[in-house]
């Protein structure tokens, strides 16, 4: 045996593993409970006598009964407004994305008639881009440069809901405007039809005869002699005895197309699916030499009919 006094049983009254809090500075045993997360359900506990139930680690207020409705409530609101803010975001920047990629990079364009047979088909749609210099050979569209399109051919203006869609890309431009052709000329260049049957270039001829519509037959019914001046280039279409381009407009300067109205080259026919292709630029005008220093204003030289 031991000196040490011998420690009393817990009573009813004194939880098991809690040891009592000495407040008074004297040797009583007065208890105060600590409760667990400072909720009344500790004190309730302890005024009942029992030790108080801890609340699981990662619950909340939302996971008891009675607060699960209220709250779930609020967070379906608080998420159905987050998602339909976002989802706005997302709408404005793929329109505002949309809108600055037709304005400087891509555009989509109906094509309305066949002067592009059988390279572009009438109905198609095309893809043209804005970025890069004009090649010879190269399908370009160009808004009209004065009277090109007669009123017969003039399709009616967008409506107000069509032309918001084109201008933001979502739908191709109708195009009543703009003409698609292919240049033959660029600047500088003398462009002359036909010599036994050909198109020559700076001199050189040139076999068009795998991609114009009138296949064996000469490379245009109308003769022209001409030099391209600065800042213009001369189309053709690949239809070329029905096309409305620079051969119809020899009085003048109106062949000649200021490269400042051309919207674009076009590389690739999108639709419809089955007509789909990347538009190349023939190997016929590889051998082409450059031409001369570009005039002024252009030269259209006389010519007799059938004399060449």
């Amino acid at each position: 045996m031991t000196d040490e006094p011998t420690r009393p049983l817990p009573t009813a009254h004194e939880p098991v593993g809690h040891p009592a809090v000495d407040t008074s500075g004297s040797a009583g045993t007065s208890t105060q409970p600590v409760a667990a997360f400072g909720t009344g359900a500790g004190t309730a506990g302890a005024s009942s006598g029992q030790p108080p139930a801890a609340t699981p680690v990662g619950s909340s207020a939302s996971d008891r009964p009675g607060g699960a409705a209220s709250a779930g409530g609020g967070t379906i609101v608080g998420r159905a407004g987050r998602f339909g803010r976002e989802l706005l975001i997302i709408l404005v920047v793929a329109l505002v994305a949309s809108a600055l990629l037709r304005a400087f990079v891509v555009q989509a364009f109906y094509v309305p008639t066949g002067s592009m047979l059988p390279e572009v088909q009438l109905h198609d749609r095309i893809l043209v881009s804005r970025i890069g210099d004009i090649e010879r050979g190269e399908v370009v569209v160009f808004e009209d440069p004065g009277g090109w399109i007669p009123p017969s051919e003039q399709s009616a203006p967008p409506g107000a809901v069509r032309k918001a869609f084109e201008w933001i890309g979502v739908l191709p431009s109708s195009g009543h405007e703009h003409l698609v052709k292919r240049v033959v000329g660029l600047p500088g260049d003398h462009v002359v039809c036909c010599v036994k049957g050909k198109l020559t270039i700076n001199g050189a001829p040139v076999d068009e005869s795998s991609f114009l519509f009138q296949k064996g037959r000469p490379a245009d019914n109308i003769d022209f002699d001409v030099v391209v001046p600065a800042d213009h280039i001369f189309v053709l279409g690949d239809h070329r005895y029905v096309s409305g381009d620079s051969s119809r407009h020899l009085t003048g300067q109106d062949a000649f197309v200021p490269t400042d109205v051309v919207t674009g080259r076009a590389f690739a026919v999108i639709w419809p699916a089955g007509n789909a292709h990347i538009l190349h630029v023939p190997s016929a005008y590889d051998d082409v030499p450059a031409g001369r220093t570009p005039p002024a204003a252009g030269v259209v030289n006389q010519v007799r009919p059938g004399g060449r």
